[in-house]
């Protein structure tokens, strides 16, 4: 029997950042719950308040989330190179500067035109302040244990769908779009901006002594960091070298599939459960997803520290897929809710699985590049899987649209399976 893959790079001393570094964790799972609370889960919330306040077709309106993935993987990836540099405090606050602004703006969406420009600019600030930099910051911090680091910190977006999405429907069914941005825009600029400029650290300090690391996190009085700027030396691959492997493509393919049928079940999921039952168990079914990806991802976290990550990840396609297929069919409040259980124990572990997958390839050195290209990638399935999926639910039916999306994840498995082990991958770089 051989043994399982390492999920990171082999380290031979427990993180230097073992005391700060769980901050920086705390730190990210709150701004990736605004982020994803107002922003991801919320998408489907804003598409059907358009549908009804706008009289507009959901097709229509359905490309506006897709063009909001879109212009969010372009503005990670575009800005990457940069990442893997610069102080991420400052990625963080002009994502969160530019997301209020968008939010606030929503007062003035009163045409479909409209309210494909809102999700474009809401869109920068989704991308800046989102999964790109949030991944990155904890793949810097922590080795031995990242997937528990990364389940831990990717937990905020779960728990933004439980908290903030809820609060989202009801400001947006009380006041309507256009009074309800500023809320929105408030919270979003709250629970981003302050939280990173004071408490992100963009490396984790040289020296593992405790002491020695409190002080080099010091901020100095003009603002600059202290000690924890200048980043360590990394191992892992260029980018040039990981986007030529086999791997690399076709997890960014798997990414893509995967990302059609999720996304696109995401944004449509609370106009399908509406349209089959009521507006509560709607909400009921986006906050079960929610949770039930909490559950799902904390446990999958732990798992693949004795798991290969890819036969994983393979599994949970698998689940997704089969998810999909029980919403397409499910006809009573039960079995949606059913359906949304087995949806979000799919979604919680595929989104952390991604950068394990590639941190376990390519290793860290050049990981923001690495890791916004494949989303860069895996965002041709985000920006038309909500459209294609809102199509096909105007020219037939969610029945169809759904069992499409599971059909796609079901293809993103296989790509998965054409990958090959991740060994081959990391040999090109480590010896």
């Amino acid at each position: 029997m051989t043994a399982p893959a390492p999920t990171s790079t082999p380290s031979t001393t427990d993180d230097p950042s073992s005391r700060y570094g769980w901050i920086i964790v705390a730190t990210v799972f709150v701004m990736l719950a605004v982020t994803s609370g107002i922003g991801f889960y919320n998408a489907s919330v804003i598409l059907s308040a358009a549908v009804t306040e706008l009289d507009a077709s959901v097709g229509s309106v359905s490309g506006a989330t897709g063009l909001f993935f879109a212009i969010s993987g372009l503005s990670g990836f575009l800005l990457s190179r940069w990442m893997d540099t610069a102080d991420l405090r400052w990625f963080f606050a002009a994502g969160g500067i530019i997301g209020a602004i968008a939010l606030f703006g929503l007062r003035w969406v009163t045409s479909v035109p409209a309210l494909y420009v809102f999700f474009a600019v809401f869109g920068v600030g989704f991308g800046l302040a989102g999964l790109v930099p949030s991944t990155t910051l904890v793949t810097r911090w922590f080795d031995r244990r990242r997937s528990v680091a990364l389940s831990i910190a990717s937990t905020g977006l779960s728990i933004g769908g439980i908290a903030l999405t809820p609060i989202a429907v009801w400001v947006i069914t009380r006041n309507g779009l256009s009074n309800a941005g500023n809320v929105l825009g408030a919270v979003w600029l709250v629970g981003i901006v302050p939280i990173a400029m004071l408490l992100v650290r963009p490396y984790p300090p040289t020296s593992t002594d405790d002491e020695v690391a409190s002080e080099s996190l010091d901020v100095g009085s003009g603002g600059r960091l202290v000690g924890a700027a200048t980043p360590k030396v990394q191992p892992g691959a260029t980018f040039a070298m990981a986007r030529g492997t086999r791997f690399f493509r076709a997890v960014a393919a798997a990414y893509a599939l995967i990302f059609f049928g999720q996304v696109g079940g995401i944004a449509q999921l609370f106009n399908m459960v509406r349209e089959r039952t009521d507006e509560t168990t709607a909400a009921t079914a986006v906050s079960t997803i929610a949770f039930a990806s909490v559950v799902a991802r904390l446990i999958g976290g732990l798992v693949v520290m004795r798991l290969s990550v890819k036969p994983f990840t393979a599994g949970m396609a698998a689940v997704q897929a089969c998810s999909l297929v029980l919403l397409a069919l499910a006809g009573s409040s039960t079995g949606l809710i059913a359906g949304a259980i087995v949806f979000g124990i799919g979604i919680g572990n595929l989104l952390m699985l991604q950068p394990l997958l590639l941190a376990e390839a390519f290793g860290v050195a050049n990981y923001s590049r690495i890791y916004s290209f494949s989303q860069l990638a895996a965002t041709i399935g985000v920006a038309t899987g909500p459209l294609m999926l809102g199509l096909l639910r105007d020219g037939f039916d969610y029945r169809i649209a759904f069992m499409v999306a599971a059909g796609a994840s079901l293809a993103g498995l296989v790509s998965l399976i054409m990958a090959g082990p991740s060994e081959i991958a990391r040999s090109l770089w480590s010896s």
